[in-house]
């Protein structure tokens, strides 16, 4: 063979690979033109009513819920049930997503669409993994940052960049996953408090809503302050009560609420070093109303044997309160 006669080969043979690059290139973009308006969560949305488990892995967090006995559950609060409106919202978003445009303007890393496993990313994304009732994944999504009214993401096997709608806006933090709040009675809904502790008790009591409350003294009292705390009485964390110092033990202090609705809330109050926890008892009077009948049918599961974890400023302040 000639020099001539190779040059000439050569020359062909870089042609072809050339070819063949802007073909699969091209392949690539027209399959991704043709996804332009199909749902992000393709399969989600065939599957519908089967879905069983979603995944949410963030750089801080990975939120694993579940669905069993009609009810959403996180794995990582130790099963306990995650808040209905978030998980509607996450459904939400995830049944309307769609891919409104292709975009080769940014890289994964300008778009925030790095593996959220990635510790050492600094773009990271979040992503969602969705499941049947057979442990099948369905979907797999990384969403990233936001650009004007839509969304960076990408498929975690793919290097195509996407241009989605919907809000996908979630916190890192886990109690904004967890079924709250805790308890919420407006001050003037009360009827009466007493705080039991190794010292004794203290009564707060009045005769109707308007009136002021007095002590066991027949003095009038202020607990204004403390009634607020529980118009959102939230938590920082949740455990199974067996999985704490908490399992068998009397509270420190238990701050026991009485409505007129007839339900009672007692509420132990325990500091665990710098911690404060609470454990929470839901019952009813000897003349409940219907309304305090049927929701202790239905909210009793939210507290029995659960620990909630309170915010530190919250717990000091229950902690600390007397009634004067």
């Amino acid at each position: 063979m000639n020099k001539k006669t190779l040059l000439y080969g050569l020359f062909i043979a870089g042609i072809s690979l050339i070819l063949a690059y802007v073909s699969i290139i091209s392949q690539n973009i027209s399959t991704s033109e043709d996804r332009i308006g199909d749902f992000v969560f393709e399969k989600t949305n065939q599957e519908g009513t089967k879905i069983q488990q979603i995944i949410i892995k963030m750089p801080k967090l990975q939120i694993s819920l579940y669905y069993q006995d009609k009810f959403w559950h996180i794995k990582e609060a130790d099963g306990y049930f995650a808040d209905l409106v978030t998980v509607n919202k996450l459904f939400q978003d995830i049944n309307r997503a769609k891919i409104e445009a292709i975009n080769t303007e940014v890289s994964i890393e300008e778009a925030g669409l790095e593996q959220p496993q990635n510790q050492s990313a600094t773009n990271a994304g979040i992503e969602i993994q969705t499941y049947n009732d057979k442990g099948q994944m369905l979907d797999s999504v990384i969403i990233g940052a936001r650009r004007n009214n839509f969304l960076y993401a990408r498929f975690p096997d793919k290097q195509q960049v996407y241009l989605i709608s919907g809000d996908f806006d979630f916190s890192d933090k886990i109690y904004y996953w967890l079924q709250q709040p805790l308890i919420s009675i407006m001050p003037k809904n009360i009827e009466s408090v007493i705080i039991q502790t190794d010292t004794g008790q203290q009564v707060a009591f009045r005769t109707s809503e308007r009136s002021p409350f007095y002590n066991l003294k027949q003095e009038k009292t202020n607990i204004q302050p403390l009634l607020e705390r529980f118009v959102l009485f939230n938590c920082r964390e949740v455990k199974k009560l067996e999985n704490t110092p908490l399992y068998n033990q009397t509270a420190d202090k238990t701050i026991v609420l009485f409505p007129y609705s007839g339900l009672i809330y007692a509420v132990g109050i325990y500091k665990i070093e710098e911690d404060y926890w609470a454990k929470i008892d839901l019952s009813i009077s000897k003349l409940p109303t219907k309304i305090a009948r049927d929701y202790i049918k239905d909210s009793a599961i939210l507290y029995k044997n659960w620990a909630f974890k309170l915010d530190k400023r919250i717990g000091q302040y229950l902690w600390n309160y007397t009634i004067n």
